[in-house]
């Protein structure tokens, strides 16, 4: 049920449902919106110049273009980041409910603007032989503005998302007590004195792959038209942007570490450095989103929303490394106590 005009009182499983709904929404619009464009122009490409004109300059058109590559864009780029703006609001709900539905709407509105650009840039040049005198369709521009900034007035008020549950569930609650038991306590310390390590892998799942090849065609499609060999350019960055979107996590005598992609370094800690160890629930916008992020006082190894193993260092300074579950993240903090107070020492292991 919704209360007064903005936040809905809805269970914490409710709640991720209906932001499942609305992120699946904000981002398949946009690009099927984007797909149904590039489907027109090729229906139309019988009676369109090639290639059409894309850029205009004082003199007038100084930039061409194939029909598939203008095509390509307002599927990827005007569609995409249209989806793409939107379903960053949907997730950065944590920070602010009222940013959140402004992102929302913002995002559908320039998505569909952009698409309805691409649209008129194709309209304006159907029946022409020569694109060098082509101008874009002003009717198609205006109407796409309109049905933009309606769309997205329409969908950022009936966005509505509740407050975000910031307490720590009970499996986590649970872990972070077995944290510092007895049990778990003397495993650790056991594991310490045998100089043994602990390698956490953690993963975005299958995501990455789509925020990966997203970054690799953006790229490819914002430099091939510039330069056709900028293009393979995209694979790098589709190669970097998925190295920080899975990583491993290492708790050895030498420290605390993180190795992104399986093999570049990040945030190397010391145990003398390591002023205190918990377990704790994180909620990913809190840091700006996923990745490896720095934020204010905060180091992080983001990988989703949920349990994470937070060590604090001077300055008040905290490195939040995420973990797959509750149970892992407790082992983690275990073995970085005892590797810390140097209650793995052989001497304080007990008798076996």
């Amino acid at each position: 049920m919704e209360t007064g005009t903005d936040a809905a009182v809805r269970s914490s499983r409710a709640e991720q449902e209906y932001n499942k709904r609305w992120l699946i929404g904000v981002t398949a619009g946009p690009l099927a919106a984007g797909l149904l464009a590039g489907a027109w122009m090729f229906s139309v490409a019988g009676n369109l110049p090639d290639p059409l004109a894309s850029h205009w300059g004082p003199d007038g058109v100084d930039g061409y273009m194939s029909l598939p590559g203008n095509a390509a864009i307002a599927v990827f780029v005007c569609g995409g980041s249209g989806a793409l703006v939107a379903g960053l609001a949907i997730a950065a709900r944590a920070a602010s409910r009222a940013v959140a539905r402004i992102g929302v709407g913002f995002g559908l509105a320039m998505g569909i603007a952009m698409t309805g650009l691409a649209v008129a840039v194709v309209a304006g040049q159907i029946g022409l032989d020569d694109a060098s005198q082509a101008s874009a369709s002003a009717p198609v521009i205006w109407t796409s503005v309109l049905v933009a900034a309606l769309t997205g007035a329409v969908m950022g008020w009936l966005y509505r998302p509740g407050e975000v549950e910031r307490l720590q569930s009970p499996e986590t609650r649970e872990q972070s007590n077995a944290a510092s038991g007895p049990l778990l306590s003397a495993t650790a310390r056991a594991a310490a004195a045998a100089q043994q390590s602990l390698a956490v892998n953690v993963s975005m799942g299958p995501v990455k792959w789509l925020l990966s090849l997203g970054v690799g065609a953006l790229v490819t499609l914002s430099l091939v038209f510039i330069l056709p060999q900028l293009g393979l350019l995209g694979i790098p960055a589709a190669a970097l942007m998925l190295a920080f979107c899975q990583g491993k996590i290492v708790i050895d005598p030498d420290g605390v570490r993180v190795l992104a992609g399986g093999f570049w370094k990040l945030m190397p800690l010391s145990y003398e450095e390591i002023r205190g160890e918990s377990v704790e629930d994180i909620i990913a916008m809190d840091f700006g989103g996923w990745g490896y992020r720095l934020t204010g006082g905060s180091v992080g190894f983001i990988m989703r929303s949920g349990p994470a193993l937070v060590l604090t260092a001077g300055f008040k300074q905290r490195f939040v490394f995420s973990m797959p579950d509750a149970e892992t993240a407790a082992r983690a903090c275990a073995l970085v106590s005892a590797y810390r107070t140097g209650s793995g020492d052989e001497s304080a292991a007990p008798a076996v």
